[in-house]
């Protein structure tokens, strides 16, 4: 029997690089949060943060501090605070993505939805396996993504996708294989594009984003992330 408790989970999205074979990678990094209070104390300590490194005078007031305008020293005392949270990141190898995706603005639209999509699974089957979601219960998901110009050329929308996916699985037709649900409650996805500017929350996903970038094309090791995957 379901247990009637809903838990909530907080996801922001952000990416760094695009898919294209002039560039090695592009990464779609985020961060999961466990609750509305949990995310209402994160953006109120994390703006702090960015008041504080505002003050400094190579920064102006009104400028979005993204990971691409950022000083190093400043990054690694955001990541020092990010360190606390569960860290996410789906990394993209654009030299195995086939050409008919490269050359298609609508192909590589489906292509960001499916990895958006794959990261979040990948992430809720971990923390199911770590006790930290319960798969009989009732979940909803709160994503918030960086606005974005790009296309799905998909069957479903993200949201839709993305609720057929852990709710009922999926058959890949492709290769004949069946994988089963990873939700077994009731499920609600709720997606909302959101202008990085005015959200903190997603402008935490940019940083995590271009630091894991960094990381990767410098072969460092990315101990932060606490859930990652590799596409295609």
């Amino acid at each position: 029997m379901h247990q009637d408790k809903t838990q909530k989970l907080y996801i922001a999205i952000d990416d760094s690089g695009i898919i294209t074979n002039k560039e090695k990678y592009a990464i779609y990094g985020g961060i999961i949060l466990f609750s509305e209070k949990q995310l209402n104390n994160f953006i109120i300590k994390y703006k702090n943060i960015i008041k504080k490194i505002k003050y400094k005078s190579y920064y102006h007031s009104n400028q979005e501090l993204k990971h691409s305008n950022l000083k190093n020293t400043d990054v690694i005392k955001i990541m020092h605070y990010l360190n606390n949270f569960e860290l996410i990141a789906c990394i993209v190898d654009n030299s195995k993505i086939y050409k008919s995706i490269l050359n298609k603005p609508k192909s590589k639209g489906r292509f960001i939805d499916y990895a958006i999509k794959m990261l979040i699974k990948n992430s809720i089957k971990d923390l199911i396996k770590n006790k930290k979601l319960n798969p009989n219960q009732n979940l909803e998901i709160y994503l918030y993504v960086d606005e974005t110009s790009y296309k799905s050329n998909g069957y479903y929308n993200l949201e839709e996708s993305i609720y057929e996916e852990l709710k009922y699985g999926i058959h890949n037709i492709k290769d004949n294989n069946n994988f089963k649900n990873i939700i077994n409650g009731n499920l609600k996805v709720f997606l909302s594009y959101e202008i990085s500017k005015k959200n903190y929350f997603v402008q935490a996903a940019d940083i995590i984003a271009g630091h894991t970038r960094k990381q990767m094309l410098q072969n460092k090791k990315m101990s932060f992330l606490k859930h990652q995957i590799f596409l295609p």
